[in-house]
């Protein structure tokens, strides 16, 4: 038979009744813990029988006192085997008692209370500190990249930040859960209550369920990095496009000469197909493409609903006529002014041109269904 064994401990340093059990139970079974890091615990075999198990956090002493008063108590029968290294800068030490008739390690609860409220609170105020910097975030995010929507972002990069993403909400269910269990414990103490032990077994459950997140996030981290290294060229030609000229064509216009000022092409996880281009002429005439082919088509979807609105609030008046066509799904031309904006879906492809002119815009939607249906 071997005499020693790794497990996964509970996370929940800050439920300790959840602990004791935990440890009391391995006890029962001939373990005994004699190590214990942030994930892992290691124990030692000895001799299967009930004992009793109490957590007590560190003081801060010197070592010589630490020796002292852990010799002190092995007298009276509790034995300091390990020191559970804690979350938020303090440590538990673990005693065990094999001896029923041996007094509790604390006889008093409002001393066991105090003995735990400098650990509790400073866990306390890192959590609500964590949580107000997580709620901080999207105003941050919106300063240091004004304009910019959540959709466009998910859609214009790579994964690779879906994983801080992740994370980001991983660590947030973390501090509510902690924020619940420190509120409960908080006050049973102050009722001069020993705390419930709860579940450890729920608690491993939870610890098996971060642990396996955490791996995910790991796993994918590389694999995202490394996405845009087989991604394939964009085939921006089978996507629909219409030229400035196309527009002025047959007009007393027809001899305005357009300048190219933007040009964007990408391939990337969520949109395969992209491209953006923007045209200016002499006089501040504007004419901009944006086609892209979506891998989903809920996608797709939530595109033509943000471009709509986002022109609708660069244009609180803007009129709508719809567009009927088979080749659409859904179609519309919005108009403000000499400003419109073309918007058309058909499966997973969302086009929209924009011009700021007088133009044959008709002929165009025509050019652009014929594409489609292609």
């Amino acid at each position: 038979m071997k005499d020693r064994k790794r497990t996964l401990r509970p996370l929940e340093l800050w439920n300790p009744g959840a602990i004791e059990k935990w440890l009391e139970d391995e006890a029962a079974k001939g373990w005994q813990l004699t190590d214990c890091g942030r994930v892992l615990a290691t124990f030692t075999a000895i001799e299967p029988g009930a004992y009793r198990v109490r957590l007590r956090p560190q003081r801060p002493e010197t070592p010589e006192a630490r020796r002292e008063r852990a010799a002190a108590w092995r007298e009276l029968g509790w034995d300091c085997t390990a020191v559970i290294i804690g979350d938020d800068d303090f440590d538990c030490e673990v005693y065990y008692c094999h001896d029923p008739l041996v007094p509790e390690l604390d006889t008093d609860p409002v001393a066991w209370g105090w003995a735990w409220e400098k650990p509790l609170r400073h866990s306390w105020r890192v959590a609500l500190a964590v949580l107000g910097l997580l709620a901080a975030l999207p105003l941050v995010l919106s300063v240091l990249a004004p304009g910019r929507s959540a959709l466009e972002a998910l859609l214009n990069e790579n994964l690779f930040w879906l994983l801080y993403l992740a994370f980001l909400c991983l660590l947030g269910v973390m501090m509510l859960r902690r924020l619940w269990y420190l509120r409960r414990m908080r006050r049973e103490l102050a009722s001069g209550m020993v705390p419930a032990p709860g579940s450890w077994r729920r608690d491993r459950r939870w610890q098996q369920a971060v642990i396996v997140l955490l791996v995910l996030c790991w796993l994918l981290w590389p694999f995202s990095s490394a996405a845009s290294l087989w991604q394939g060229e964009p085939d921006i030609a089978s996507l629909p496009y219409t030229s400035p000229m196309s527009l002025v064509e047959g007009t007393d216009k027809d001899d305005w000469e357009f300048e190219t000022k933007n040009y964007v092409y990408k391939s990337t996880p969520l949109t395969p197909d992209r491209f953006g281009i923007q045209y200016r002429g002499e006089n501040g005439e504007v004419v901009r493409n944006a086609a892209d082919r979506l891998r989903f088509g809920f996608l797709a979807g939530a595109l033509y609903r943000e471009r709509e609105k986002a022109f609708r609030k660069d244009h609180p008046g803007a009129s709508e006529t719809t567009v009927e066509n088979s080749a659409f799904d859904r179609a519309a031309v919005l108009t403000a002014g000499e400003e419109r904006l073309f918007l058309a879906r058909a499966g997973k492809v969302v086009y929209a041109l924009w011009l700021n002119f007088p133009a044959d815009l008709e002929s165009a939607i025509e050019a652009v269904a014929a594409d489609l249906a292609e």
